[in-house]
């Protein structure tokens, strides 16, 4: 697998072959990112990708290096095609140290899309029986760990994601994806109250479809008409089955997922 990988130095960003063993990011997950397809050494919402990683370094008490997220999109343009992130780590310390040295990390992957058939016909998605309390609710951390358990346990029964409930029994996401139901042409999605991350996607689905954020219930879920899941990589995925039970509608998901790539060629 090719990859591109630059970390800043103080100055600019520089390839290297990762992170030191020190670094707290390695040692106790302790970082945040965002992601983004990368196309031709361009971003897709890099602005905006960039402003949410600026409120989560807010969030969890990262002092960002000054003027290296300004530096991001010059440092992408030699990246080849395929799935980008900017990780910002807690740097070296002790767990007790302020996050005052964070690094700051740029990994451009190679990944194929996901087939065109694949958008076809759907995910299958099943629904987690455990309570998911990330962390920082509505931050993306390098702590994916229960993300990835519960996404693994999905595929071992044969679907393609796991939707994820908080301990009030409340809709969060899928593992790797925001997530909108149709119900009687109502549109919701998880309010960010309940830990849903206020994902780019999520935010251009909402900008196209009146959508109600609200608190949604397992059984609300289980009985929907239409499902679909968004995020940076996916764009616009339809849903299937839920549960095992055939959903019958997607009029929604097919409409935004033209629009989505007729306006991002992805």
């Amino acid at each position: 697998m090719k990859t591109h990988a630059l970390l800043w130095n103080g100055r600019a960003f520089e390839k290297t072959a990762g992170l030191p063993v020190t670094d707290r990011g390695f040692r106790y997950g302790m970082s945040v990112f965002e992601s983004f397809p990368v196309r031709e050494g361009k971003a897709a919402f890099l602005e905006k990708h960039l402003e949410r990683l600026r409120s989560a370094c807010a969030t969890v008490g990262f002092s960002l290096p000054h003027g290296v997220l300004e530096k991001c999109g010059d440092a992408l343009a030699g990246a080849e095609s395929g799935f980008g992130r900017i990780y910002v780590t807690a740097g070296d310390g002790a767990v007790t140290e302020n996050c005052d040295a964070c690094r700051v990390l740029i990994f451009v992957e190679e990944r194929e899309p996901a087939a065109a058939r694949v958008y076809h016909r759907g995910y299958d998605l099943a629904l987690h029986a455990g309570e998911h309390a990330p962390v920082f609710p509505g931050v993306k951390t390098g702590n994916y760990w229960a993300n990835l358990r519960a996404f693994r346990e999905g595929v071992a029964a044969h679907c393609n994601e796991m939707l994820l409930f908080n301990e009030a029994g409340h809709l969060v996401s899928a593992c790797m994806a925001n997530v909108f139901i149709v119900s009687e042409r109502l549109v919701k999605t998880p309010d960010v109250s309940t830990g849903a991350r206020a994902g780019v996607v999520r935010e251009w689905a909402m900008s196209r479809v009146e959508t109600a954020e609200a608190l949604i219930t397992r059984a609300e879920a289980e009985a929907a008409d239409e499902i679909f899941l968004t995020s940076s990589w996916l764009g616009i995925m339809p849903a299937e089955s839920i549960g095992g039970r055939k959903l019958d509608r997607r009029e929604i998901a097919t409409r935004l997922l033209k629009e989505y790539r007729d306006e991002n060629g992805g």
